[in-house]
């Protein structure tokens, strides 16, 4: 059973079976098993084959498990997507998206893989990485264009070189890109994931740019090394003072609908009704780290 959480999703290379088999210890909420970048073209066979072998043998706990295809206009991709489907995964993570045409033609192609692998039809979902400025305008499209939908994903490495942008570490190059996922991805109701911290050494950075897209309104961030996974988890959870504040916001607002007034004051601070949305989505968040 997955926690439905997703603090931090972390992208596992499938070169060795160790390596998959380690990544199932990680605490990740996300284990985004990965057959596109990083994986050399000569070496997709071998590496599709340990990937279909982890999902048939390893026991993912209550990881959500995800994998990462090449693109599905390759025979590559769709290769990759006949050898993943029947392997039962939480989903599929599609690349380099660019529009909501191309998430179509992907559900349709999980469909009769589901089908005829017995699975219920629209049981695997969709997070799908938004990684090219066109991929970055047509995200709100995107977001929306399949019920298998359930987070952006944005690409800063991609999107960087694509925008000719010289990246700097408060990432101010990409506010834009950085807001238009998680705008597009509030719209439709699903989870905006930031992009991986590249310097895998530098712990500062890493919770800089985890509280910075925490601050934006991400759920959580990718991780390239599992020694990453605990900062960012440690910076997208609920601490106990947040979730008390909700609980006090909560009954502030409550208190204050029982007396006619559709607004009153928490610490001094007004708190009206889309207050009680972020407190309630605050305490479910709270309840999911805690069951």
């Amino acid at each position: 059973m997955i926690t439905n959480l997703r603090r931090s999703l972390l992208y596992v290379p499938g070169d060795s079976r160790k390596m998959l088999q380690k990544a199932v210890t990680v605490p990740a909420d996300v284990l985004v098993l990965n057959l596109e970048d990083g994986v050399a073209a000569s070496r997709k066979d071998e590496v599709r084959e340990n990937i279909v072998w982890a999902l048939n043998s390893l026991d993912f706990g209550s990881h959500e498990v995800a994998v990462r295809v090449n693109s599905l206009e390759s025979d590559i991709g769709r290769r990759d997507l006949a050898a993943a489907v029947p392997g039962r995964p939480d989903a599929i993570c599609l690349p380099k998206v660019e529009s909501a045409a191309g998430i179509r033609d992907a559900d349709a192609a999980v469909r009769e893989l589901e089908v005829g692998s017995g699975l219920p039809a629209g049981s695997l979902l969709f997070h799908a990485m938004i990684e090219s400025p066109g991929g970055v305008l047509n995200a709100f499209g995107i977001a929306r264009s399949s019920t298998r939908m359930t987070s952006l994903i944005f690409g800063s490495a991609d999107y960087s070189a694509l925008v000719r942008c010289q990246l700097s570490e408060d990432r101010l190059e990409i506010l834009m890109a950085l807001q238009m996922v998680v705008a597009s991805a509030r719209s439709a109701g699903i989870d905006a994931i930031d992009a991986p911290c590249f310097d895998v050494e530098n712990v500062a950075l890493l919770r800089r740019e985890s509280l910075q897209a925490r601050r934006f309104g991400f759920d959580g961030k990718g991780a390239l090394n599992p020694h990453q996974v605990g900062v960012i988890n440690d910076v997208f959870d609920v601490t106990a003072e947040e979730a008390e504040r909700a609980e006090r916001v909560l009954a502030a607002l409550d208190a204050a609908e029982r007396g006619g007034r559709a607004l009153t004051t928490v610490d001094g601070s007004l708190v009206e009704d889309p207050h009680r949305a972020a407190a309630q989505r605050i305490l479910r968040r709270w309840e999911e780290l805690h069951r």
